[in-house]
C-alpha cells in the first residue's frame, strides 16, 4: 500500500471515530446527559454522586482531548488517551457486551470494533498526516 493511500484511510478513521465519540461529549453539556453520566458512572464504574459540575468537567476534558484528537496533535498522547480511556469503558461494559449474559445489548458492541480502529491508529499514527499538526 502506499504512504499516501495509507493516509487517507488512516484519516477516514480519525474522523470516524471522532464523529462515534462526538454525541457522548454533548451528552455531559445537556440537562438529561448529566443525569445520563451520572447513571453511566454509577452503573459501570461504581462511582456515585457524579454532581453537574463534574460531568460538565468531564465534558470539557473530552472535548479537548477529541479536539487534539481530531486536530493530529499530540499524537502518541491524545491517540493513546482516546483509545485507552475509550477501552476502559468498553472493558466495563463486559456485562453487556457478552451475548450469554442477562443483560446484554447489541449495541454496545458498536465499541469493540471502534477500539479496534483507536489501536489500529495507534499503532499506524506516524503514517497519520493528513490534516494532522503532527505530521510524524
Amino acid at each position: 500500500m502506499r504512504n499516501s493511500q495509507l493516509a487517507k484511510a488512516l484519516l477516514i478513521l480519525r474522523l470516524t471515530i471522532v464523529f462515534f465519540m462526538v454525541p457522548w461529549v454533548i451528552d455531559k453539556f445537556t440537562v438529561s446527559g448529566v443525569e445520563h453520566t451520572a447513571k453511566i458512572f454509577e452503573r459501570f464504574y461504581k462511582i456515585s454522586g457524579i454532581t453537574e459540575a463534574a460531568s460538565y468537567g468531564i465534558g470539557v476534558f473530552w472535548a479537548l482531548l477529541l479536539l487534539a484528537f481530531l486536530l493530529g496533535f499530540k499524537k502518541r498522547i491524545s491517540y493513546g488517551l482516546v483509545m485507552l480511556f475509550h477501552g476502559i469503558g468498553t472493558i466495563m461494559t463486559w456485562d453487556v457486551l457478552l451475548p450469554w449474559m442477562e443483560n446484554h445489548n447489541m449495541l454496545f458492541l458498536a465499541a469493540v470494533p471502534t477500539l479496534g480502529a483507536m489501536i489500529a491508529l495507534y499503532i499506524l499514527r506516524d503514517y497519520d498526516t493528513i490534516w494532522a499538526l503532527d505530521k510524524s
